[in-house]
């Protein structure tokens, strides 16, 4: 795959010569998907570790880069991007390095203009940072995070716990304070959203770690345009951070959707409000759906999702819930939601639980 990284007019994540376009079948496992490619199922490696569970939905379209192939590559595609409509999301964190490289570089991220890359890859403390930039004899540690998780005005960051993340917020944070100048670029990658914040329902530490930072960290959330031809468009935009935001539905209460695969007697979810969000969904996951009316067999699984929030909207929950559900079953006082299909793979229940993730908690400020 072709990486043009300076002295041209547009960024290019790929050679538009060596894409594909594939419809996502499958994951089986962080860095492989499954797609459809001219009538045949292939397979491709997938450069993001996140979870991605509001993009990769049955029948997505994805750009594949053809590799070709090697002794070291079990695969001879990468999955690049995926595209929504005449617009395309960037899943390949690597070259989302290279495209924030060539951002700085031709002065186009606000509040970054005038710096110049000094080296990539950049040791100091305990950890190694993805730039360290110049500027009139100050330097910059930088280290940049690409974020594919949004709706239509929030954006959030991780999309899964990254102990890795916190560690270099937080390394950051104390080299900072060594006088070091410091910093955290999130590229978001929708020019859609207009506010950013850590996704603190997915991993509070990560969270914290960055509102600890803030005072000492630059933080700089850039929401970028990728059109289908994965060409960089438009002017990169600095999105505000609404702390208040965080400050307001950080502690512990929350919803927590619990979801599980019963085999031949079909999928189910139930919701519950609960003031200890962390424990109870430890407990959910420990019990692994035994309280469901059809407990998971062996080769079933249940998945947890956690919604943090300080504003109670259970019955809007369970109303949701219903909206997409072909039955409901009463036990011990719990409605179980039966679905014929895996509820995370219906694009209108996933779109559901992301507005209740990120622009709902936007629409609950007073």
């Amino acid at each position: 795959m072709k990486k043009i990284e300076k002295n041209v007019a547009v960024f290019r994540a790929a050679d538009p010569e060596m894409l594909r376009r594939a419809r996502f079948i499958d994951r089986p496992n962080r860095f492989l998907v499954r797609c459809e490619l001219d009538g045949r199922p292939v397979r491709a490696f997938l450069p993001n570790p996140g979870r991605l569970w509001e993009i990769l939905l049955p029948g997505t379209e994805l750009l594949l880069a053809e590799d070709g192939g090697s002794e070291t590559r079990k695969t001879a595609f990468t999955a690049v991007a995926a595209l929504r409509g005449e617009s395309a999301v960037l899943l390949h964190t690597h070259t989302a390095n290279d495209a924030a490289g060539w951002l700085i570089r031709n002065d186009r991220i606000p509040g970054l203009e005038g710096w110049t890359v000094k080296k990539r890859e950049a040791s100091f403390g305990h950890s190694r940072f993805d730039f360290l930039l110049e500027k009139e004899g100050r330097l910059l540690l930088l280290e940049v995070k690409s974020c594919t998780l949004f709706g239509h005005e929030l954006a959030m960051f991780p999309d899964a716990p990254s102990d890795r993340g916190r560690k270099h917020v937080e390394e950051l944070w104390k080299l900072a304070g060594e006088g070091y100048g410091a910093a955290v670029l999130f590229l978001v990658q929708s020019s859609r959203p207009n506010f950013f914040l850590p996704d603190f329902h997915t991993d509070p530490k990560f969270a914290q770690s960055l509102f600890r930072a803030k005072d000492r960290l630059q933080v700089f959330p850039i929401a970028v345009e990728w059109n289908n031809a994965l060409e960089l468009t438009g002017e990169p935009k600095l999105l505000p951070v609404p702390w208040e935001v965080y400050e307001r539905h950080r502690g512990d209460e929350g919803d927590c959707l619990v979801l599980a695969d019963a085999g031949e007697n079909g999928f189910w979810a139930a919701g519950f409000r609960t003031e200890k969000l962390s424990s109870f969904a430890g407990r959910a996951l420990r019990r692994r759906g035994k309280d469901f009316p059809f407990p998971p067999g062996e080769d079933g699984g249940v998945r947890v999702i956690s919604i943090r929030s300080s504003c109670s909207a259970f019955q809007d929950l369970q109303n949701d819930i219903s909206s997409f559900a072909a039955g409901e079953i009463i036990k011990d006082g719990t409605r179980y939601y039966a679905f014929k299909e895996p509820p995370m793979k219906n694009a209108g229940f996933v779109e559901m639980l992301l507005r209740r993730k990120t622009d709902l908690l936007l629409e609950r400020l007073p």
